[in-house]
């Protein structure tokens, strides 16, 4: 394949970019549950603030004091209305871990799954995704715990030291120590997910304990791959929301596309990094059994091109030649 002579970050997207019919798929369901889980406030500030003038000042613009007074209003209730956000969230997490295991296996045979086999994936490892996710949770925790620790050294560093730029600048390294960590677990529990579909993996203990193995050895080329493909994402978000913040408040369509879009990028960004370490793993890690390989019938030219070519004999002269017994004559 062309891919193998492309890098691994390249031949990632080159993989989204040919099974993108899933990225489509997945950003359709995220827009119904966003939807769905909006409406309720939705129609809570509709009620409130359709005729009336109080209103005018978030529709020209975010007027902080208006958007206050407006929380405390018992009839609008969007703290009781973003519960169903809140849900539908949720949902669309639970909905993201069922069709990972569809998605790399998608991935990992690069093709076009049918609807059963790709939903027979999806339900094949969905608890094996669930136990990862829960032994994830142990170094996520770790990590956050970290960032406080920081975050508590930068306030105290701050207030004692001469320079005020002292304590800002420390709780910035924080957040970058937060971040590169909190990607770092992420690799690491991606690159198990491949690993389970990969090796049809059960035991998750096991395989995240492979998985740490292959991220401690592999740390430098595996976190290069990830960081590139998430500068993209912060890249991406961080454009949008200037654009965002530029729009007016009453360019609602343009607003909406803007925000649909990234979106869009998130989840690509999202997808890019499953694909790359697919690709990754197939490339440097992956060890598939003897007896595991499907063997196909060769085509007739295939047959033509594998069947050796046969020298033939060299000729041996007349004179050469043993001539034999010398046979008696036929009797008449």
């Amino acid at each position: 394949m062309a891919d193998n002579e492309k890098g691994v970050v390249a031949a990632g997207f080159g993989l989204l970019w040919r099974r993108q019919g899933i990225l489509w798929w997945v950003f359709a369901v995220n827009f119904v549950c966003g939807a769905l889980g909006t409406i309720p406030a939705m129609l809570a500030l509709h009620r409130t603030l359709a005729h009336s003038l109080a209103g005018q000042p978030l529709s020209k613009g975010f007027d902080v004091g208006m958007f206050v007074e407006l929380l405390r209003l018992p009839n609008v209730s969007l703290m009781h209305s973003s519960t169903t956000s809140y849900i539908f969230a949720f949902v669309f997490f639970l909905f993201m871990l069922f069709v990972s295991g569809g998605i790399l296996e998608t991935y990992h045979q690069d093709r076009k799954l049918t609807t059963g086999d790709f939903f027979a994936a999806s339900g094949a490892f969905f608890w094996r995704f669930v136990r990862l996710m829960l032994l994830s949770l142990v170094p996520f925790v770790a990590v956050v715990i970290v960032h406080g620790v920081l975050d508590k050294l930068a306030d105290y560093v701050g207030d004692r030291a001469i320079a005020d730029q002292v304590g800002i600048y420390l709780s910035w390294f924080a957040i970058a120590v937060f971040v590169l960590l909190a990607l770092v677990v992420r690799l690491w529990f991606d690159i198990a997910q491949v690993r389970t579909v990969a090796q049809n993996e059960r035991r998750m203990w096991r395989n995240t304990w492979k998985a740490f193995h292959i991220i401690f050895r592999q740390l430098p080329s595996l976190f290069w791959m990830y960081f590139r493909i998430s500068l993209f994402g912060w890249a991406t978000l961080a454009i949008g929301l200037v654009i965002w913040a530029k729009l007016p408040p009453t360019a609602t369509p343009v607003t909406f596309v803007l925000l649909e879009l990234i979106l869009l990028a998130q989840l690509a960004t999202r997808f890019w990094q499953l694909a790359s370490a697919m690709t990754w793993y197939q490339r440097h890690a992956e060890v598939v059994p003897a007896d595991a390989v499907d063997y196909t019938t060769p085509q007739p030219q295939e047959i033509a091109e594998l069947t050796p070519t046969v020298e033939p004999a060299p000729s041996v002269e007349p004179s050469l030649r043993d001539p034999g017994p010398e046979l008696p004559p036929a009797q008449a």
